[in-house]
């Protein structure tokens, strides 16, 4: 075989991984590559000036949501994919549970709701954060303020779990806090994800959330989701990454999700049974 023949495979090999697997395999690090200082520049300035809704009503936005396309803002494969696997996300506040969890624990992030251990779907967290310090807990103004939701996002048979918290103040940006836990993050091409969601557009039918990390290598991405199942039209998309644009985040990759929904059973599967799970393990330690 030729050495351009060689590089053809090569090159097609590189292209099938980053389109194989599910479509949340991407988005950790940049793949290894080296980060200039240009970049790093740019990825802080974009993480800052997307200027994230703040009239958001967290009620409203709970509840299950399905994917209709990701954009990749950062390095990667430039083009248009389609992947055969759905990605539906579901939202929940959990503001009750933590605080009463943190009551009962002295504040700890080692009670039962948390230890990755009581779960057949996670590990043992090895992040404090520093929120939780009894030492350093906030007044009881700040604690007032301050909320928690669960973010589960489910693709195949898959699961990730987040846990963001965020102020009265500002309802429109989250940030996370510990370890993401379920199946995927057993999956090598997984990295755990430390950083803030903004959330870009809230309305009825639709809801736009930027992940922006806090390393430089990570990747910076938006979720659009949809209350319809049949996604949305290209118009409202195209509306939507122009909104994004005006934001200076420009589309780099557009990952299509949940085409036909023809895969939306086995996401739906797995989302219920690590709700079960879940409800059943904050049952025990009630």
């Amino acid at each position: 075989m030729s050495i351009k023949s060689l590089t053809y495979v090569a090159i097609f090999g590189l292209f099938w991984g980053s389109i194989a697997g599910t479509a949340v395999d991407q988005f950790g690090m940049y793949g290894g590559t080296p980060i200039t200082s240009t970049e790093r520049s740019n990825a802080e300035l974009r993480c800052m000036n997307i200027n994230p809704q703040n009239s958001v009503d967290l009620e409203q936005i709970m509840g299950l949501w399905y994917g209709s396309e990701i954009i990749v803002h950062s390095q990667d494969f430039p083009g248009t994919y389609e992947y055969d696997s759905c990605v539906i996300i579901h939202l929940a506040d959990a503001t009750d549970q933590i605080r009463l969890s943190q009551a009962n624990r002295g504040y700890g992030y080692g009670n039962q709701d948390y230890n990755r251990n009581q779960n057949n779907y996670g590990r043992t967290s090895t992040t404090q954060s520093s929120y939780l310090d009894s030492d350093e807990y906030p007044s009881r103004s700040v604690q007032s303020q301050q909320k928690y939701l669960r973010l589960i996002w489910s693709e195949r048979d898959n699961n990730l779990e987040y846990t963001f918290n965020y102020t009265t103040t500002a309802p429109g940006q989250w940030s996370n806090i510990g370890d993401q836990r379920g199946s995927l993050v057993t999956l090598n091409t997984y990295t755990q994800f430390t950083g803030t969601v903004q959330v870009v557009k809230a309305v009825n039918d639709h809801l736009v959330l930027t992940f922006c990390g806090n390393d430089v290598k990570s990747s910076i991405y938006t979720v659009v989701l949809t209350r319809n199942r049949l996604g949305l039209s290209s118009d409202e998309l195209r509306s939507i990454r122009n909104l994004l644009s005006r934001r200076g985040l420009y589309t780099e990759t557009i990952r299509k999700v949940c085409n036909g929904c023809g895969r939306l059973g086995g996401s739906l599967f797995a989302l219920l049974a690590l709700l079960l799970v879940a409800r059943l393990a904050r049952g025990r330690g009630q």
